[in-house]
């Protein structure tokens, strides 16, 4: 199976998460927050999260998709729909590793409001939300493939 995607990887996300990262790590350093370096380093590990996600539930959902013509190449195009699905998965992930992290710290101070409050349902739910948002974006893609291959 052979997909082409019409626009190119742009790296600058990483360069905004190695940004976020230092400006963390400069804080918890120079100010003296008492964060954990789990905490500096969560838009890192949202980034690899979410693309591991991406990654797991593409394979899955292209490995389950009926295959097309030997040799034959399709172009997905990327529209602004799609690129929600994929905004909403990650700021569920990040919602998600924010409560994570602070499940494992046991903060509480944190528990001002329900969506940052560390506990294991909200943990579970932005979870599963992700999840759900990376099915989307990945279901509406195998629908555009299975329209554009014939039937054999």
């Amino acid at each position: 199976m052979s997909v082409r995607m019409d626009q190119q990887i742009w790296p600058g996300g990483f360069y905004v998460v190695g940004f976020l990262c230092l400006v963390l790590a400069v804080l918890k350093l120079t100010i003296e927050v008492h964060w954990s370096w789990w905490r500096v380093l969560l838009p890192l590990w949202v980034l690899l999260g979410h693309n591991a996600l991406y990654v797991l539930v593409g394979f899955i959902c292209l490995f389950l998709a009926r295959e097309g013509e030997e040799g034959e190449e399709s172009t997905i195009v990327e529209t602004n729909f799609l690129t929600s699905y994929q905004l909403a998965a990650m700021l569920c992930f990040l919602i998600f590793m924010d409560n994570l992290l602070r499940w494992m710290e046991r903060r509480e101070d944190s528990y001002w409001f329900w969506l940052f409050s560390g506990k294991l349902e909200t943990v579970f739910l932005f979870g599963l939300f992700s999840l759900v948002g990376q099915l989307l974006y990945w279901s509406k893609i195998v629908i555009e493939l299975n329209e554009q291959w014939p039937e054999r």
